[in-house]
């Protein structure tokens, strides 16, 4: 046994494990699907109730905490209504732009 020589098969001996980077990208994209949302659906009555918040905020230059939905998941900002874009309706919050027809919820502090 004194003049065996270890021979590496170098990247061979996990080519096997290949596969398990695609199944490691399938369960990536499948946890992401679980912890997803859809987007909640208003009635008529809660959006112009989000309006009505919206042109308070905007005329008395009041603090608010806006939650929006984005890519699947429902996010927060708070600050206060620096301008709007009616055109495009959008809403901009310090530095945030957010579509009017994303936001959920408003919040007056």
């Amino acid at each position: 046994m004194d003049n065996y020589v270890y021979h590496d098969r170098k990247m061979m001996k996990w080519m096997p494990f290949n596969a398990l980077l695609e199944q490691s990208d399938y369960l990536k994209e499948l946890f992401y699907g679980k912890t997803r949302k859809e987007m909640p659906i208003l009635s008529p009555d809660q959006e112009s109730d989000l309006n009505y918040q919206l042109e308070i905020a905007d005329l008395f230059n009041s603090l608010i905490i806006v939650s929006y939905f984005k890519n699947g998941s429902i996010l927060k900002v708070e600050g206060s209504i620096t301008r709007t874009d009616l055109f495009n309706k959008l809403v901009f919050i310090g530095d945030k732009e957010i579509s009017a027809r994303r936001i959920t919820n408003i919040e007056l502090i």
